[in-house]
């Protein structure tokens, strides 16, 4: 028997299947908003100062820090709320992407705090990457739109 990308294994409880096909949406919608909140929250120091990050970015190289300190602010951000309303969805979560990345980095190995440092954001980016993959879903202001990148 063969199978294509888009075919499922069978249910188990193929009962359950209007279920799932009822969740799917609002648990990606769910995830999103809560991804997309996470960054805000962390992000709104960063806001409120946006060139406080100069010398721990120029630290990871990125010079000028005063301009990567604004551009990580921003992106932190306003990457969470556009992800909140599920808006520029895949623009958002790329940029967010990278910047968990560099997160990733910075703990595990700038810091020496390995995995154990590193792992929030490590799980983080994996949320925002497959945002880059799926786009902001059903529940989002790009599907209403019916225009997303």
């Amino acid at each position: 028997m063969s199978t294509t990308s888009n075919e499922r294994p069978a249910l188990l409880l193929p009962a359950l299947a209007p279920v799932y096909a009822a969740t799917a949406p609002l648990t990606d919608a769910w995830l999103r908003v809560v991804c997309g909140a996470a960054l805000m929250i962390h992000g709104w120091p960063k806001i409120q100062n946006p060139t406080g990050a100069a010398d721990m970015v120029s630290g990871l190289g990125f010079a000028p820090g005063w301009f990567w300190s604004i551009l990580l602010s921003v992106t932190e951000f306003t990457g969470g709320l556009l992800l909140v309303l599920g808006l520029l969805t895949r623009l958002a979560a790329t940029g967010t992407t990278i910047i968990l990345l560099v997160a990733t980095y910075f703990h595990w190995v700038v810091l020496g705090q390995g995995y154990s440092g590193a792992e929030l954001a490590w799980l983080w980016a994996a949320v925002t990457l497959s945002f880059v993959a799926k786009g902001g879903g059903r529940y989002s202001v790009d599907h209403m739109l019916k225009k997303e990148l």
